[in-house]
């Protein structure tokens, strides 16, 4: 529907007049705390040493970590910080208790901190303490509890909030509205103690129509009012690396594409997410040229234990990614930090494989053609999880912990450990084939070799080493997919509401993979 042009002319006199940018704005970032209080560890023993090693998180040092990024923060003079979900192991009330604790410092110094609720905050039925070789249940919080211990991290100063969630939107900065999302399904969560079969925590997140609208209107709202708008929710909007919707969709919101076209057509275009743990930048452009930044900031808990600082100053965004050096907490005598971090991810690899093959045995089959279920048959627990051990470790690992730093192909021999990745899925699948097709194996291997399930897994493998999509830019369903950016150190220009006209960011590359990005009202 054409505007007229009297309403063309309304819509300027009224944006010129309120348009009120923020100026400048230090912004700091750190995301998936998993902040477990001490007190939790009552006394350690087999049920602590068993959930350990099925985890790639530094629980232990979750305490001292986030001291540590406290002060990291104070240091950067950042006055606003953004946590993207989270903020606790599993949702315990003391934990979220000793969150607020150890983030005050920020608010006494007049800092601007504003949360939002990861998959693991909210009525989590894994909320337990540690005594020997037995866990207890704990008590953890409701939505209605959540609001209200970070009434004053972002709750209680929000200019709007969401019916349908815990979303709220905060202007921290005067000119500078921030959506703060809730994506979570928290409220799917079963108990046994409530007369469920069992315990689960949903790990996916959905962003629901009746919020959706909501962020519409509030985007449009801060359009109006002349404001610069960005986002901050839990799970990932935009695919970080070939088919991660495939092989990793419980990190993005179920409904992904859907979140995507209606961020983009509502003029929202720069989100802050985590979940993956892995500090990631990825970009996508529809066929009317709009954009859509998912900017991933890895976890404070989990190696390299990255933040990030963003300088918003007039109509720059430049992004700048950290990370920690040293905390208070005994490490093997000889070892920096980061090599302590490091090798920690090695060593939980394994283990967390193992946990995850046993949990999902039973619906390994799902991945496999029909044509060839009849044929293959996995493996039992203990026997397949070797196989891929002795097959895939360490070349995982070394992608795994690629991935979570960031920038993957800079990384040196990134393209000899991408190719012996590849050639050691080939050597997989040829002992699953022998394990299970008999004489066939030869014939079985070729065929599954070549299966979409294998080809999608080393389009993977290739994306993520070379921190691009395909050969550099995807098109996915009518849409651009670029990742070849630089996921740690990244430019962004936002032009002034002075200039405003279509409601929509758009981006021009330039010779140093910095992108400017120019906001528009509409």
């Amino acid at each position: 529907m054409k505007r007229t042009v009297s309403s063309v002319f309304f819509f300027w006199v009224i944006t010129s007049f309120f348009s009120v940018e923020a100026q400048h704005a230090r912004i700091g970032v750190i995301s998936d705390l998993h902040y477990t209080y001490p007190a939790l560890i009552v006394e350690k023993g087999k049920a602590l040493e068993d959930y350990l090693r099925r985890d790639r998180k530094l629980l232990l040092e979750s305490d001292a970590l986030l001291r540590k990024s406290v002060e990291n923060l104070l240091c950067e003079d950042v006055n606003v910080v953004l946590i993207p979900g989270d903020l606790t192991k599993d949702g315990e009330l003391v934990s979220h208790r000793g969150v607020v604790e150890l983030l005050s410092p920020l608010r006494e110094k007049g800092v601007k901190v504003l949360v939002v609720p990861g998959n693991h905050d909210i009525d989590n039925p894994d909320a337990v303490i540690f005594h020997g070789g037995e866990t207890r249940k704990v008590r953890s919080v409701t939505p209605a509890e959540f609001k209200d211990i970070y009434s004053d991290y972002g709750y209680d100063s929000a200019l709007s909030l969401d019916e349908h969630s815990l979303s709220y939107v905060n202007e921290p900065v005067e000119g500078l509205r921030i959506i703060c999302i809730d994506a979570c399904k928290y409220r799917d969560n079963t108990f046994i103690s409530r007369g469920a079969k069992k315990d689960s925590c949903v790990t996916h997140g959905t962003v629901k129509p009746e919020t959706m609208n909501w962020i519409k209107n509030e985007v449009r709202l801060a359009k109006l009012l002349g404001k610069q708008v960005i986002a901050m929710m839990h799970h990932g909007v935009v695919e970080h690396f070939d088919h991660q919707s495939f092989f990793a969709s419980p990190y993005l919101v179920d409904n992904f594409e859907w979140v995507q076209q209606s961020f983009m057509e509502a003029g929202l275009n720069v989100v802050f997410t985590g979940h993956f743990h892995a500090s990631d930048i990825a970009r996508i452009e529809d066929e009317k040229s709009n954009y859509l930044y998912d900017i991933e900031t890895g976890s404070v808990v989990t190696y390299p234990c990255p933040y990030r600082v963003i300088d918003l100053s007039n109509n720059h965004l430049d992004i700048q990614t950290k990370l920690t050096d040293s905390i208070d907490f005994p490490i093997p005598s000889g070892m920096n930090f980061q090599a302590y971090a490091k090798k920690m991810v090695d060593v939980g690899f394994n283990e967390m494989i193992s946990a995850l093959i046993s949990e999902y045995h039973s619906s390994l089959p799902v991945y496999l053609p029909r044509w060839l279920k009849g044929i293959i048959r996995i493996p039992d627990a203990e026997k397949f999880t070797d196989m891929v051990l002795s097959n895939l470790s360490p070349s995982a690992v070394e992608m795994l912990v690629a991935h979570y730093g960031g920038n993957e192909n800079n990384i040196e021999n990134a393209h000899r450990h991408k190719e012996e990745l590849l050639l050691a899925i080939d050597s997989f699948v040829r002992d699953l084939c022998k394990a299970s097709a008999g004489i066939l194996s030869g014939i079985i291997e070729k065929l599954v070799v070549r299966s979409k399930t294998i080809k999608k897994t080393k389009q993977a493998v290739s994306s993520i080493w070379e921190n691009t999509f395909l050969t550099g830019k995807g098109v996915v369903k009518g849409r651009l997919m670029d990742n070849s950016i630089n996921d740690l150190n990244y430019f962004l220009t936002l032009n002034t509401n002075e200039n405003i006209n279509n409601g929509n960011f758009y981006a021009n590359e330039n010779v140093n993979d910095e992108v400017e990005v120019k906001l528009f009202s509409e």
